[in-house]
């Protein structure tokens, strides 16, 4: 499966004609919020949540990363957390390069981080004495800097996009083999050409989410392949309250109104790229009035 490279169209302004005269560049902020619970199946046999979700901001970087840890497999819990903590720490650091290597090669910007992944999943496994295997998880991610966003998925997670017009988008579906009922982990052969990745530029204030497997059966619509339109709500919110307060509210959302629907665990990360208050500078041409 080849990787896909995404310019969305839709996110880009299209300046008036007198704007065309002179550059201009707008400056925009973050918000993140993130959770996870575990499911009704793992509740009642008291087992550790498998779905991981957490966020950093570095290096002028934002990024937010999610993991679906494997069933089936004895330690994926510690699993999710390694890929997405290698995750966090290596797009934080490598924005710049991996928005280059995404431009001319897909496959060279998946095989670094994967093969960092892989690498912390070497170290952990030597650690905890298990094998590489037994940590198998998804990941999902989606980061943003200076006017550009990147994102990636491997596996049963969904990357759901808002434009500025409030349309919502499916930018990233799950990927599951419906007659096997298998989906790409993060220790598969094939898991750098599974990966797939997607860029674009910000010009007008957006959102994304990022959902694991249970939580996309509330919040993703299977049969029309779109979100459900709570994922606007939520954005709407994560944007508009204040940090502790949408915290405690998406948390208390994930809990009673979509783990309660599943069996699987439940993690969902939201990003909001808003537009700073006179954030519109414009730097004239060269000898224009």
């Amino acid at each position: 499966m080849e990787h896909v490279l995404v310019d969305k169209s839709a996110l880009l302004w299209t300046p008036s004609l007198k704007d065309t005269m002179s550059d201009l560049t707008l400056d925009f902020t973050c918000k993140t919020a993130f959770a996870s619970v575990a499911g009704r199946s793992h509740l009642e046999t008291q087992t550790t949540c498998q779905d991981y979700v957490a966020a950093r901001e570095s290096n002028a970087v934002t990024c937010i990363a999610l993991a679906d840890g494997a069933g089936s497999r004895a330690r994926s819990d510690i699993g999710a957390q390694v890929a997405v903590t290698a995750t966090l720490a290596y797009v934080c650091k490598n924005f710049e390069s991996l928005w280059q290597n995404m431009e001319k090669h897909n496959a060279k910007a998946a095989q670094r981080l994967i093969n960092r992944c892989l690498d912390a999943f070497r170290r952990k496994s030597a650690k905890l004495g298990c094998e590489i295997n037994d940590l198998a998880c998804t990941l999902s991610f989606v980061a943003y800097s200076q006017g550009r966003y990147m994102a990636g998925n491997l596996g049963v997670g969904v990357i759901a996009l808002i434009h500025p017009d409030g349309q919502l988008e499916t930018l990233s579906p799950p990927e599951n083999d419906e007659l096997t009922n298998t989906t790409s982990l993060l220790n598969d052969p094939k898991a750098i050409s599974k990966l797939r990745l997607y860029r674009g530029t910000v010009l007008a204030p957006t959102g994304l989410a990022i959902m694991s497997a249970g939580t996309a059966e509330s919040l993703y619509q299977k049969s029309s392949g779109v979100p459900a339109p709570a994922v606007q709500k939520l954005l709407e919110w994560n944007a508009t309250l204040p940090g502790k307060k949408f915290k405690a509210v998406l948390s208390e959302h994930l809990q009673q109104s979509i783990a309660s629907e599943t069996a699987d665990d439940c993690a969902l990360g939201l990003i909001s790229i808003l537009q700073r208050e006179n954030s519109i500078k414009r730097t004239d041409f060269a000898g224009t009035e």
